[in-house]
């Protein structure tokens, strides 16, 4: 026992919790992992070999030809420039302007600080609603364009709340000193603020490049137009629709032997599809666990 009277855990029982803890984690990466290994690997795999279930997490019969009949289809390429254009510009939109509201919110000195919120929090429970959206960006004259896609939901209440949160944790004498200075507001939020927060600003860069990346619903009810599809819709009418005729011709031989093709196109789009984004979050982890442990410690 320690001084106050506790009991110390004992080293066996120590080492006990260690050893069940982490094979626990082990067993949720395996279960996480599996399904991207197993497309991985599909990918690269002999079609027929995939057809027949005989791929788990080795690959057998490797070859590339799935991707380079992919890409032979200038629609993915074409999707592909259209989902970097809408995540770049959305995502600046996004980091903008929730920013630009977040810091306001966050001085103490701001009139109806609490007001504002509130009205925004409130946003968190009730939504206008799909028919009430669709009516406004068509009213608008956004139907069909880019921008409808990127301006749509320009500013999370979520992440605007981190951002905040973040902003408040910042110590009060940093403004202080700066305003003794002689900085206004705008030099304190540009020269001193925003160079302190590049944890909340990667972190909430990463979640509205994530959310624009995987975005499939919005670009599926304002876009009409085929060539401005992002890639996930791409992949949607791919895997769900089965509009698989341009990769028809792309092969040789039977009926049977597309299908098996097929399959193999289908994981070999998903790898595509998500592997650039998964790529991003090894550089942005440090800045991302960093921005949501300091934007959660005050509320």
């Amino acid at each position: 026992m320690n001084k106050t009277g506790k009991a110390i855990p004992s080293l066996k029982h120590t080492n006990l919790f260690n050893i069940i803890n982490t094979s626990i984690m082990l067993l949720i990466v395996i279960i996480t992992l599996f399904p991207f290994i197993r497309i991985l690997v599909s990918s690269i795999s002999d079609p027929l070999l995939v057809m027949q279930n005989k791929i788990t997490l080795i690959p057998k019969g490797i070859t590339l030809g799935n991707y380079r009949v992919v890409f032979s289809n200038n629609m993915i390429v074409l999707s592909y420039w259209n989902t970097i254009k809408y995540t770049s510009l959305g995502t600046l939109i996004n980091v903008v302007f929730t920013v630009l509201m977040a810091y306001p919110l966050s001085r103490k000195r701001f009139l109806g600080r609490i007001i504002f919120m509130k009205m925004i929090a409130f946003t968190l429970l009730f939504g206008g609603g799909i028919i009430p959206t669709f009516i406004v960006v068509k009213t608008l004259g956004l139907n069909n364009k880019i921008w409808a896609v990127v301006l749509l939901g320009a500013v999370n209440t979520w992440y605007l709340i981190i951002t905040r949160t973040f902003f408040d944790t910042l110590p009060a004498s940093l403004e202080e000193s700066a305003v003794i200075d002689g900085c206004n507001d705008i030099q304190v939020f540009l020269r001193i603020m925003l160079p302190l927060s590049t944890p909340i600003l990667a972190t909430i860069t990463l979640f509205y490049a994530v959310n624009h990346w995987n975005s499939y619903f919005v670009p599926m009810i304002y876009l009409n137009d085929k060539e401005k599809y992002p890639l996930q819709i791409f992949l949607r009418n791919l895997l769900i629709v089965g509009e698989m005729s341009h990769y028809a011709g792309r092969t040789s031989g039977s009926s049977d032997q597309f299908t098996f093709v097929s399959q193999s196109i289908k994981y070999t789009a998903i790898v595509v599809t998500t592997l650039p984004i998964i790529l991003v979050y090894p550089f942005l982890q440090k800045y991302f666990v960093k921005g949501v442990m300091i934007g959660s410690i005050k509320g």
